[in-house]
């Protein structure tokens, strides 16, 4: 633990008003100014002299979950108890929560008094975080009863970090408009091995026998062979949209559609290949990114660092247009793509709808950054809800992300619609 003594300014000037206190009450033969002026002598002699307590303090994190999803909110309990013997007049607490999360809930800081053994708490929630993401050393100040002098600590807690490597059920979003299915294996149509059933033909001789249609054997002395609707593992593209006209809030403290854009993007390529999916990135923006789809792990660590360090998932000052016909080219043929947008303007819309021109199933997650304070934000609303109307109207598959919904609760909804 480093410490650090500074003298906080508090009564600063005191002591020569007080000088001069006095001996205008000297001259003027005024009592009353001769004792002020002495208050204000001893007090200044105090602000000298004033030692702060000693910061004999502990700090605990709790974190709930312990082992998060990619786009959970976690929530954090942090605890200072008083390890001393004398009683604290004057504590302010303040945890060092990492630069890559955002406090979405309550306060990180605490302010208290604290008798010997006594302790202090405060809880916040944290979001926006992927793979490991590592506190900072609490920062604790004790000052003097009348706050003249302070004493500034820096003070480990454990646990000191939270990882967001569990892949996210929250992840599992529809891929295919045409399927019923839960992504992971898409039907084809087709008869082989499989889950379903797609038809009856003669028995061949080297058709297993638990495949043999016993029932109609039974019936009619025919032999048959059962065969089933082949499934396939999906292809997937997440394309972000990390455009300066997407970075919309619909607060100053809310997150914009980009940041949840890529959380939502990192819960895709940690989730869906524990469905059997190949998951490839790109970004819609002025910089190019792009990642072929795959499925192992060395891949998802790529593209997890990819989203949360490549330029291209930055909003940028930059205003030139992405090339969307070299994102077109990029794509292999019938690929899955989901289009992360907030959809707040045309050139957004006009992606998708090439997209689907191009004979891709396409899933459009889209954050909604929209607020209806005032007029002109409600008619932004109305036309942002015209936009995600008509991509639905031509084929694709929209999920309208709440600015209040978490990514799971967005998931659980878009599976009871397609029951």
């Amino acid at each position: 633990m480093t410490e650090e003594v500074h003298r906080t300014g508090r009564w600063f000037g005191l002591g020569g008003a007080a000088l001069v206190a006095v001996a205008v009450g000297l001259v003027a033969q005024t009592p009353s100014l001769v004792l002020l002026g002495g208050v204000g002598v001893t007090l200044s002699a105090y602000d000298r002299v004033a030692v702060p307590p000693a910061a004999s303090v502990s700090v605990h994190r709790s974190l709930t979950p312990s082992d998060p999803g990619v786009g959970e909110t976690v929530t954090v309990e942090l605890t200072v108890r008083n390890e001393g013997k004398r009683t604290i007049p004057d504590l302010r607490v303040a945890d060092g929560v990492p630069d890559s999360v955002r406090v979405v809930d309550g306060s990180a800081s605490l302010g208290a008094t604290l008798r010997p053994d006594a302790q202090a708490t405060t809880t916040y929630e944290i979001a926006s975080g992927s793979g490991r993401c590592v506190f900072d050393s609490a920062t604790v100040v004790v000052r003097d009863v009348v706050g003249v002098v302070a004493r500034r600590a820096r003070v480990e807690a454990e646990p000191d970090a939270v990882t967001w490597d569990r892949p996210a059920g929250s992840a599992l979003l529809p891929l295919v408009p045409q399927s019923k299915h839960r992504p992971g294996q898409v039907p084809i149509d087709e008869g082989g091995e499989g889950l379903s059933f797609y038809a009856l033909r003669e028995h061949r001789p080297n058709d297993p026998l638990s495949r043999v249609d016993w029932n109609r054997y039974a019936r009619t002395g025919d032999l048959t062979t059962v065969e089933f609707r082949r499934e396939q593992s999906a292809r997937v593209v997440v394309v972000v949209d990390a455009r300066k006209e997407a970075a919309l809030a619909p607060r100053p403290d809310a997150q914009t559609a980009v940041e949840r854009g890529v959380t939502a993007a990192v819960a895709l390529v940690e989730g869906l290949p524990e469905d059997g999916h190949a998951v490839g990135v790109a970004a819609y923006s002025p910089h190019w990114a792009w990642l072929d789809p795959d499925t192992s792990r060395a891949h998802r660590r790529r593209a997890r660092e990819r989203l949360r360090t490549d330029r291209a998932f930055a909003v940028s000052p930059v205003t030139e247009e992405p090339d969307v016909d070299r994102l077109l080219a990029q794509l292999p043929s019938g690929v899955n793509v989901v289009f992360v947008s907030p959809l707040c303007d045309d050139d957004g819309e006009a992606v998708v709808r090439r997209l689907v021109a191009h004979n891709h199933p396409v899933t459009v997650v889209s954050p909604d950054p929209t607020a209806t304070d005032t007029g002109g934000r409600r008619l932004a609303r109305l036309e942002r809800r015209n936009r995600l109307r008509g991509l639905r109207a031509i084929g694709a598959d929209v999920h309208d992300w709440g600015a209040d919904e978490s990514l799971q609760q967005l998931t659980a909804r878009a599976w009871r619609t397609r029951r």
